[in-house]
């Protein structure tokens, strides 16, 4: 799901059936960052997720978005065996 062409910062995205998870992509954005400790403007982007804990164990849900944030982030990493 991509709300983001529609301008959508946040948004929680519904599972239909016969679906056991879902993805939401939301629009990149402009917000001010503490980096090294300064206040840098960075581009950001909400990711969200919805899963059936029927089928979808939560810790392992977190898991695969947390991995998901660190390729986003770090996209060169997906090269390293």
């Amino acid at each position: 799901t991509s709300l983001g062409k529609l301008g959508g910062i946040v948004s929680t995205p519904v599972l239909n059936m016969p679906e056991v998870s879902i993805i939401g992509v939301n629009r990149a954005v402009d917000r001010p960052m503490v980096v090294k400790g300064q206040i840098a403007i960075r581009r950001m982007m909400n990711l969200s997720s919805s899963f059936d804990h029927r089928f979808v164990d939560g810790y392992d849900a977190a898991a695969m978005i947390q991995r998901m944030k660190e390729i986003l982030e770090h996209p060169a990493i997906i090269f390293i065996p």
